[in-house]
């Protein structure tokens, strides 16, 4: 009898949640099927992670002021504080180090204010890290003009080595690009909803035709244009135009 019960209250929920429309999908499930590392295709950081980093390089609340090292060396001053910019003084005419330990493994973008040699070293094997992506900033009003990406292991310390500056002073902005991802849809019919069965979950500038909307029913090209979430509904049609799993 509590089996039987259970079961109708089950229908009854799942054709409730059908009236309502189209469920949405806890991200962290997404999140749990993608690397965090710099996807391949990546040609630039998303607006969404750029403008990110330019609030908190404007913002005097988020300023720290440090003395770079003149050497490369494990001990020098640390950048590993999320949501800073950090204001280094570097040695006159010459390169400055400072440390950075990422608390999770992952790509990290380190935004800067001039577009000067930056050199990022595994501080326990010595080992140059490769960049996995540089390219020049170019947003209104953000005083960062140069970004680098790193894939790096956590709990290790890395040696930032970086100048010389005009002026002697750089700022840096590090961010980690798992906080600034965002789902994105393929569009295939231009109407501004995607398709949930193909998506990119990236920091970086989305591919041509995606979008931020989803539960689009009908994707198709030509066809599909009109039939979205966001279409009215037209009764008789025998078309399920905006999406809600029902007709009128």
């Amino acid at each position: 009898m509590m089996k039987t019960k259970r079961i109708a209250l089950s229908a009854l929920l799942s054709l409730g949640l059908a009236a309502c429309g189209p469920m949405e999908e806890p991200e962290s499930t997404f999140e749990a099927q993608d690397s965090q590392e710099l996807e391949a295709g990546c040609t630039s950081m998303g607006t969404g992670i750029t403008s990110h980093a330019c609030t908190h390089a404007s913002n005097p609340l988020d300023e720290v002021a440090i003395t770079a090292s003149a050497t490369r060396t494990t001990s020098a001053p640390s950048i590993s504080t999320k949501h800073k910019a950090y204001d280094l003084a570097l040695p006159s005419g010459a390169e400055g180090s400072v440390t950075y330990v990422p608390a999770t493994t992952g790509s990290y973008a380190f935004y800067r204010t001039q577009s000067v040699p930056i050199t990022v070293i595994n501080g326990a094997t010595s080992a140059t890290v490769a960049s996995a992506l540089t390219h020049a900033v170019s947003a209104s009003g953000c005083s960062l003009t140069t970004v680098n990406v790193y894939d790096l292991t956590a709990g290790t310390t890395y040696i930032v080595a970086t100048g010389p500056a005009t002026g002697n002073i750089l700022t840096v902005v590090p961010e980690f690009l798992n906080d600034s991802r965002t789902r994105y849809y393929r569009d295939a019919d231009g109407d501004g909803y995607g398709n949930n069965a193909t998506s990119v979950y990236t920091a970086c500038t989305p591919p041509s035709g995606y979008t931020t909307q989803r539960f689009d029913c009908n994707d198709t090209p030509g066809s599909g244009v009109s039939i979205n979430p966001g279409a009215t509904e037209v009764c008789g049609n025998g078309i399920d135009d905006n999406c809600d799993g029902s007709q009128c």
